[in-house]
């Protein structure tokens, strides 16, 4: 049974929440704040968390780095509760932290339908973690532990990032365009512009140095992940 975490300062929303999903069937917890939802992670890891941005004391945000240094190897699905309405902030939180996110107020049905997606994909993700690696160049990613080396060296990567190398280095020489890239790494239905993409490929060029050569954009169409080695 997936276990999920609601953080959300809003008693009748945190409470309302919890009555949808226990209907359907899931472990769930809910806390009033982000060092209540620390502690219980540190305690009993969530497979998601439904987390509010703004919080008192610790923001959403940075909830979400305080967790990222305790988790990073084995880091909970993120579903972000905002009433923000900038695109940017949007943004922000789904290439560095979360996986979703869901504006309020909010459709039952659709939160739900949202949770549902997000598992299947960590399902998804986690019949990949028994493959020993994805490795071009130097380049290698440890899929259970989400980490990327070059050359023998750790290189940083944000989320979003990495959700992209993945599926690229994945499916070498497959071209995949700026929205296949959002649906299949963040799901459908995201307000992310074409440029936050292409920040992150060129983010992502910079970091890998000489192995940056081989994400290649295909003009007119997207990007992809050249398995050649005459570049």
């Amino acid at each position: 049974m997936n276990k999920i975490l609601i953080v959300e300062d809003d008693d009748h929303i945190r409470e309302m929440v919890l009555y949808i999903l226990q209907k359907e069937n899931y472990s769930v917890s809910g806390v009033g704040s982000a060092e209540a939802a620390l502690s219980h992670c540190n305690q009993k890891r969530p497979d998601l968390i439904l987390l509010d941005i703004e919080l008192p004391g610790i923001n959403g945000y940075q909830f979400c780095e305080r967790l990222l240094e305790v988790h990073r190897k084995n880091m909970p699905l993120i579903i972000m509760l905002t009433d923000q309405i900038d695109v940017s902030d949007i943004e922000k939180g789904l290439a560095s932290y979360a996986d979703d996110y869901i504006a309020k107020p909010f459709n039952p049905r659709l939160l739900v339908a949202r949770i549902k997606a997000n598992l299947r994909r960590l399902s998804g993700v986690s019949d990949l973690v028994s493959r020993e690696g994805v490795s071009h160049f130097g380049v290698v990613i440890d899929v259970s532990s989400r980490q990327v080396t070059l050359n023998g060296e750790l290189i940083p990567l944000q989320k979003m990032e990495f959700d992209i190398l993945f599926l690229l280095m994945s499916s070498p020489n497959r071209v995949f365009s700026r929205d296949a890239l959002i649906s299949q790494s963040k799901g459908d239905n995201y307000y992310i512009s074409d440029r936050a993409i292409d920040n992150q490929i060129y983010k992502l060029r910079k970091k890998l140095g000489e192995a940056g050569k081989h994400l290649e954009t295909v003009s007119g169409v997207g990007y992809r992940f050249s398995d050649s080695s005459n570049l």
